[in-house]
């Protein structure tokens, strides 16, 4: 049976098939069909309006969250000094500026790859942090089958598109939980910008590539993505009375004026006190 049919099975034992079909203005299922080939929009824990949250997809910068908490769970030393390779300094953008024979400082190079998504920053962290590429995917799928991210796999820690690379909305919904449940990187993912040095003496400054951060009343991170099999990708946290809301985007059309809009929503919606359709697992 297809995956659709067991969820008209589902809805129909539940008694919510009739909101599949609601207007947008009701508490429907789906009412932003356009604003993302995979989504979804979670209120206090519960899912409010959601699409394709299995479907495999490739999750371009995102990844780098779960990076992070590999980097974070394995003997992190903030101010270890770390060398820039002439690979990390030619690595495709975004990059923060580094060149080949810099050093920066761990914590330096972590607040560039989660702010700016700068892939230099991120291959000079998992070069240090284990032998290969390959070894450091490996540690970075253990760690997502340990928050249950059963149905991810990751190749490349910066979130390059390759084959066998692939997460869903679910997936991703566990890790940005975990991950910004970490004191260190939700601080990092909340700043609209940030400098830092090289061992050179150069200064880099950059902005967070999170364009709702000062624009969108609450929110408080957290990580963009984008590559040409992922589309432009997001996911967003924000809280305001009370209440918070996650946003995961999956190859959005609009991304910022999608996200403005469904977060904004989202928050009437809870203020309403809108059904959820379903709690999410961890929330």
């Amino acid at each position: 049976m297809s995956r659709l049919g067991r969820s008209l099975i589902a809805c129909l034992l539940l008694g919510t098939c009739g909101s599949l079909w609601a207007s947008p203005r009701t508490n429907s299922l789906d009412p932003y069909p356009s604003a993302a080939v995979a989504y979804a929009a979670v209120v206090d824990g519960g899912l409010l309006w959601g699409r394709n949250l299995d479907m495999h997809r490739a999750p371009a910068s995102l990844t780098k969250l779960l990076t992070a908490l590999v980097l974070l769970d394995s003997n992190w030393q903030p101010d270890a000094v770390l060398p820039v390779s002439h690979a990390a300094a030619h690595i495709t953008h975004p990059r923060v500026g580094f060149h080949t024979g810099d050093t920066v400082r761990a914590a330096d190079a972590l607040t560039a790859m989660l702010m700016h998504s700068a892939n230099d920053a991120c291959l000079v962290l998992a070069e240090h942090a284990a032998p290969s590429l390959d070894a450091f995917a490996q540690r970075m799928n253990a760690r997502a089958q340990q928050l249950g991210m059963h149905d991810s796999h990751f190749v490349h820690p910066c979130g390059f598109d390759a084959e066998g690379q692939y997460s869903t909305v679910n997936d991703l919904l566990r890790l940005a939980r975990a991950a910004h449940a970490d004191p260190r990187i939700a601080q990092i993912v909340s700043q609209e910008q940030a400098s830092i040095s090289t061992g050179k003496g150069r200064q880099l400054a950059f902005r967070n590539t999170n364009q709702l951060l000062g624009r969108l009343e609450g929110v408080v991170g957290l990580k963009t993505g984008y590559t040409a099999q992922a589309g432009r990708c997001l996911i967003a946290v924000a809280e305001q009375s009370g209440h918070r809301v996650w946003l995961v985007l999956l190859d959005a059309r609009q991304r910022w004026s999608a996200a403005h809009r469904i977060i904004t929503d989202a928050f009437a919606a809870a203020a309403r006190g809108a059904q959820v359709q379903a709690r999410i697992a961890g929330a």
